[in-house]
């Protein structure tokens, strides 16, 4: 069944008809992920509008954002793509939970789709799928830099991941990264995604000789892992992919700040080359917007505020359909014709956004990085070289 979540009528209204942008989102199931999408999504709607509209052939068309929920189903992700598809949707963004099924529906409709979380390899095939692109790092990206940060010490290394989309496609990835680096995995366990106690994989770690954790999972894994091993008396750095930076982690290791210095994890930098000022002022429209997003835990007396980051993406990405859509007045074809060929922004953080016909890939390897964190509050580490360059984002309110 098709469920929906804050159906907002932004920009709908005056003007006669408005052209519809379908979020599909874990909204039920990871609401991080889900607001990232919807809140950048709607600042680049409510931008685009009071610029007045797409400029189509016929004039100005005003956007109406549709937030569709999935929770992180793929037969419920597909039938929000049919409905994209009966709205007449611009565009579609999602995390890319069901792409494999939706591009096939969306295709044929010429809606470009963009992928806005998921990172796993199979998702991206610009022969099959010119419609379909992705701005969010990849999972081979980041899990090359993961093993890469760490192969130097020569680790050996317990694998944990879950029984999800996400936690399959970045098992295999790095799988393929620890060959390259000649890291060692001496314990592997698939945890069900509804799991909570961890202590039998990691007493099973632990006795494999491991003295690296590395969980590829939701967020409340990676929170069950941190807690599993600091219960267990155990001295390991635990790392993870982009959902450690969740805000349920901290929430559910709230009584412990402590423990979250042992947590490190690999995602895409926030702020550029050109410095913060970019990232800022998209910060500063963002949060006038929807206001700050409160993590729900303190720090030095202080709330703890998580910042936009992943909110840039979903907001590149319409502001790249505009742009594409300004060059030929029109949506279908010729729209993902120009995507695919010369269409280009300057992002919210400063990186250049395009793509082309082979290439569907929205973030460069350079552009990831290891962070950790300072209690509640994340930021780059000192000891990996592109980190030490990046600036660190507030994140006290």
């Amino acid at each position: 069944m098709l469920a929906l979540a804050g159906c907002g009528r932004a920009g709908a209204g005056e003007g006669g008809p408005t052209v519809p942008v379908v979020v599909s989102a874990p909204v039920s199931s990871e609401p991080w992920v889900a607001r990232s999408i919807e809140g950048g999504a709607r600042l680049a709607v409510e931008e685009i509008n009071e610029a007045g509209g797409l400029d189509l052939q016929g004039g100005k068309r005003r956007l109406e954002l549709v937030v569709l929920d999935h929770g992180s189903s793929p037969a419920t992700a597909l039938a929000n793509a049919r409905e994209a598809v009966r709205r007449k949707a611009a565009v579609l963004l999602t995390d890319g939970t069901g792409v494999a099924s939706t591009a096939d529906v969306t295709g044929p409709a010429q809606i470009p789709t963009f992928i806005l979380f998921q990172g796993g390899r199979n998702l991206i095939n610009p022969q099959r799928w010119p419609h379909v692109f992705r701005l969010a790092p990849a999972d081979a990206i980041m899990t090359r830099r993961l093993a890469d940060y760490i192969a130097p010490a020569n680790p050996k290394v317990a694998l944990l991941s879950d029984d999800t989309d996400y936690g399959e496609q970045g098992r295999e990835a790095l799988r393929d990264a620890f060959e390259i680096d000649e890291v060692e995995v001496v314990s592997e366990h698939v945890i069900p995604r509804a799991a909570r106690d961890l202590a039998p994989q990691v007493l099973q770690a632990r006795r494999a000789g491991a003295n690296r954790v590395v969980v590829w999972a939701g967020a409340a894994t990676v929170a069950a892992t941190v807690e599993a091993v600091h219960q267990a008396g155990w001295d390991v750095e635990v790392l993870a992919g982009q959902t450690a930076e969740d805000p349920l982690v901290r929430q559910r290791l709230a009584a412990h700040p402590e423990w979250m210095r042992s947590l490190k994890f690999v995602s895409s930098r926030i702020t550029a080359e050109v410095g913060p000022k970019p990232f800022e002022a998209f910060r500063k429209r963002y949060e006038d917007l929807l206001g700050t997003d409160k993590v729900g835990v303190e720090q030095d007396g202080r709330d703890v505020i998580q910042p936009p980051d992943w909110a840039m993406y979903p907001y590149d990405a319409l502001k790249l359909v505009a742009e594409a859509v300004d060059q030929v007045n029109t949506l279908g074809q010729p729209m993902l014709d120009t995507l695919n060929g010369g269409a280009s922004i300057i992002g919210a953080n400063g990186d250049q956004r395009s793509y082309n016909a082979e290439y569907h890939e929205g973030i460069s390897p350079t552009d990831t990085y290891i962070a950790g964190f300072d209690g509640f509050v994340f930021g780059p580490v000192d000891d990996d070289p592109l980190a030490g360059l990046l600036h660190p984002v507030d994140q006290l309110d």
